[in-house]
């Protein structure tokens, strides 16, 4: 199989949830609105396995929300992140998933969506990537090469990318950076057109497992405060905060879940038909944990966006408790 078509199939791999019902309901009690109808939460769900696209999968978050008198619409699996990030910001979606390093540029834009759950993790799923034939040994050998960082700046390729250069002594001018979707930065990758791919998740295992790629960096070598966060609405979270509790029960079921049975993950990946040598890296990958956005999950927050305003990503550091709900301090 050629690199594009594992990036094909390592994105439609959870594909696979959508044989699932497209709601899921419960008998009326908290989460019931008040037309008497159980509240529905449109959850905008990526083409990656956290636990919120496996949690669909497995049951886990239907059967949490269903408990609380609620139930999920679930809308895509979307491959292109940005197009999730856009029915969020538009009110279409009412919950979803990103990465922190996003969650901190919104922030800064005074977008109102609140992160109610963390997905943390070492980092060791994150990295940059030099391509095959490229005489690089150490992030230091790409001055002056291209680097894909993902479509938008900002974003948790660049972030990752920043940490390496910094290590390196290298800042972001030292390389010609490129902005490209992950579908078709694998496809520069493997046809040769860029240096490197700074990237993450199924993406890294792509790159990474590569015959004649080498890994120049990892994200958990460089003190990365990145995580993936589960967001929701402001409004929605002030209206129905038992349904937003409910979310969150039926992350961590699912995160308990996977951590009784890590294999999990990359079965999904290889079910889906992806090569062993990219099945055997997501193998390796650190299990993550969900946690509450309390006051240890804002500090992580703080320091990224710290991070951030220091490598210039955004202007000012924002408030991060501002876009932070703990709702494990909110239960009845």
């Amino acid at each position: 199989m050629n690199r594009p078509a594992l990036v094909a199939t390592l994105v439609a791999a959870t594909v696979l949830a959508a044989c699932a019902p497209a709601t899921s309901g419960g008998s009326a009690g908290p989460g019931t609105a008040a037309n008497g109808e159980a509240v529905t939460v449109r959850v905008a769900e990526l083409s990656t396995a956290n636990a919120l696209t496996l949690g669909r999968a497995s049951g886990h978050v239907d059967d949490a929300l269903g408990s609380a008198g609620a139930r999920a619409e679930w809308l895509g699996p979307f491959t292109v992140p940005p197009v999730a990030y856009e029915a969020l910001l538009a009110g279409r979606a009412d919950a979803g998933s990103t990465g922190a390093s996003r969650l901190v540029t919104w922030a800064a834009d005074d977008q109102d969506l609140v992160a109610f759950a963390l997905e943390t993790y070492s980092g060791d799923s994150q990295g940059v990537v030099a391509a095959p034939g490229v005489p690089a040994a150490g992030v230091a050998d790409l001055r002056g090469r291209t680097v894909a960082v993902g479509p938008a700046p900002g974003g948790t390729g660049d972030y990752v990318l920043a940490l390496a250069l910094a290590d390196a002594g290298l800042t972001g001018d030292d390389v010609e950076k490129v902005y490209l979707p992950d579908s078709d930065a694998a496809a520069a990758f493997a046809a040769g057109s860029i240096d490197a791919w700074s990237t993450y998740d199924q993406f890294f295992a792509t790159a990474s497992s590569t015959r004649g790629a080498v890994v120049l960096a990892r994200g958990d070598a460089m003190g990365s405060h990145n995580a993936s966060v589960h967001v929701v609405r402001r409004a929605f979270a002030q209206e129905h905060p038992d349904a937003v509790r409910a979310l969150y029960d039926g992350l961590v079921a699912q995160a308990s879940a996977v951590a009784d049975d890590p294999a999990q993950v990359a079965d999904l990946y290889a079910a889906a038909g992806a090569p062993d040598e990219a099945v055997a890296v997501i193998r390796t990958f650190d299990v993550p944990a969900i946690v509450p956005v309390d006051d240890a999950g804002v500090a992580r927050l703080q320091a990224l966006a710290r991070d951030y305003a220091e490598l210039g990503f955004v202007a000012a550091e924002p408030d991060m408790a501002r876009v932070s709900l703990d709702v494990t301090a909110s239960r009845p």
